[in-house]
């Protein structure tokens, strides 16, 4: 595999580490078998990545890989310990990829909402949230009292929580 395909598939496994991982995590339940199927299933894209199709989304085919190589961990499991059927598996890992998915739609609405707050209540998420700044620095740099950034970091969030179900269902999500 030349240097740009290498490169560009680092940068996909980087973009989706944790989603894949999250993945695999919910299969195996284990965070230390669930990084060691991960490395397996890092390898195994690697090997293939050759016979990637860049026109198609990257996360489905890597959780197919991902799938694939949770089976083979659960047939190497199972002389030790007890496990779930196959058709268990298969039924958890499409609800999962299904829940990644309304992750991300949620995700994406979060941040246009966010993006459509007044500038004053945009600074605060960003603060509070998106910059880790603690309440009390915030009181000081706003000039206000605990309770009062509380009550309306709690009305920002009711707004951003009804913003995204307004968009949601538009889009004719329950």
């Amino acid at each position: 595999m030349n240097q740009t395909k290498v490169e560009r598939l680092v940068q996909l496994l980087s973009e989706h580490h944790d989603q894949l991982y999250r993945y695999i995590h919910s299969l195996v339940g284990s965070p230390h078998d669930a990084r060691d199927v991960l490395q397996e299933t890092s390898f195994a894209l690697y090997e293939k990545f050759d016979r990637f199709d860049e026109s198609r989304p990257f996360l489905p085919w890597a959780y197919r890989f991902a799938y694939i190589h949770v089976l083979k961990w659960r047939e190497s499991k199972s002389r030790e310990i007890p496990l779930l059927s196959a058709d268990v598996i298969e039924l958890l890992a499409r609800e999962r990829q299904n829940q990644e998915i309304e992750l991300n739609r949620r995700v994406t609405l979060l941040n246009q909402c966010i993006q459509e707050l007044p500038r004053l209540d945009h600074e605060l998420v960003r603060s509070r949230y998106l910059e880790g700044v603690a309440h009390d620095t915030i009181v000081e740099q706003v000039g206000t009292s605990r309770r009062t950034l509380f009550r309306e970091l709690k009305r920002i969030r009711h707004q951003l929580m009804n913003c995204i179900q307004g968009k949601l269902a538009l889009d004719g999500y329950q």
